[in-house]
């Protein structure tokens, strides 16, 4: 025997699948609302360049941030939120003015992290990479390729939403070197244009 109530039930079983459907289309609009900016994830790329003072680690005066060296960076960034992740790929060339014209030279990469205050970023970066060495007149298992790596930090700030100002950027390198490490820093200053 069949009551009404139980009739009514079983409609409203067949009928609530395509109810359910129905409430779950009027209300996914609701769902395409802005996302706060803070948990936007997106990318950027720049390319920047930086003038520096480089202490060589090997020729005279040591220990002083005396040579000027020039630096091209370039980083992908994404953005999730406030705190951005970086990979970035630095290089720096420092040339003598020693006897034997030397020069070196680094290559890094590695990620950067910061957090955003305003316009302001500071960072923090490793990188892992190359150094060349060369003299004339140095012993020979000094010269060539090194396996680097560096740690370093500095301030972005933001000026517009393509151009990016360094004001400092410091990087302090270690190259297996013999007979003893080579630990030359780099300190300097540059901008940067986003390119997406």
């Amino acid at each position: 025997m069949q009551t009404p109530l139980r009739g009514s039930a079983k409609q409203m079983m067949k009928k609530f699948p395509l109810f359910g459907l129905m409430i779950a289309l009027l209300t996914l609009p609701t769902l395409a609302q802005v996302r706060p900016d803070a948990y936007r994830v997106g990318h950027k790329i720049n390319i920047g360049g930086e003038y520096a003072l480089f202490n060589s680690d090997y020729f005279q005066g040591n220990h002083s941030l005396n040579k000027s060296a020039f630096a091209i960076y370039g980083n992908y960034s994404i953005l999730n939120g406030r705190w951005p992740v970086a990979g970035e790929i630095n290089f720096s060339r420092m040339a003598s003015d020693a006897p034997g014209k030397g020069s070196e030279y680094s290559l890094l990469v590695g990620p950067t992290i910061g957090h955003y205050y305003g316009r302001l970023k500071p960072f923090a970066k490793v990188g892992l990479g190359i150094g060349h060495f060369s003299l004339q007149g140095a012993p020979g298992q000094q010269l060539g390729t090194h396996l680097a790596i560096g740690f370093g930090g500095g301030l972005e700030y933001h000026l517009t939403n393509r151009i990016t100002l360094r004001p400092l950027d410091y990087t302090y390198e270690r190259w297996n070197f013999s007979p003893n490490a080579l630990s030359p820093s780099v300190l300097g200053f540059g901008a940067s244009y986003r390119i997406h």
